[in-house]
């Protein structure tokens, strides 16, 4: 018979409100470019609340005009809620310097980076969206 465990060893809620480090690679070289993004995981109460707001809007914007209304949400308004969600989700970083000068984290910067370096934008995501990197051992 297979040994039992503690399930509270392996919360991804609690890891996911506390955060994780992303180290930022250089998308060509995969060198550390010594850049860390503190974000908090899929699992947080961060995310969910964005995230289940951006449901509610969408909801009731499909909703407006009753069945008739069958348009479907614009791919840019989808992207645009993407990069809010990460922007959210981003707590901190160290190391985000663009033209020579140190860029303050806060949300419309973290837009602004991801967007700008779409090869972050898909690092962070992708951490955001491993629970692996929210359980603590």
């Amino acid at each position: 018979m297979k040994a039992t465990i503690d399930l509270s060893k392996i919360d991804t809620v609690k890891g996911s409100n506390e955060g994780f480090d992303v180290q930022i690679y250089h998308p060509g070289t995969n060198e550390d470019l010594g850049i860390s993004i503190h974000v908090l995981g899929k699992d947080s109460d961060e995310f969910i609340k964005v995230s289940r707001a951006q449901s509610k809007k969408r909801l009731a914007k499909m909703s407006k005009g009753g069945f008739r209304n069958t348009a479907p949400v614009p791919v840019e308004e989808i992207d645009q809620d993407s990069l809010a969600l990460l922007a959210a989700c981003t707590k901190s970083w160290k190391g985000v310097i663009v033209s020579g000068k140190a860029v303050e984290c806060t949300p419309d910067n973290a837009v602004m980076i991801y967007e700008r370096f779409p090869w972050i934008r898909e690092q962070v995501d992708t951490a955001i969206g491993d629970r692996a990197n929210f359980i603590k051992s």
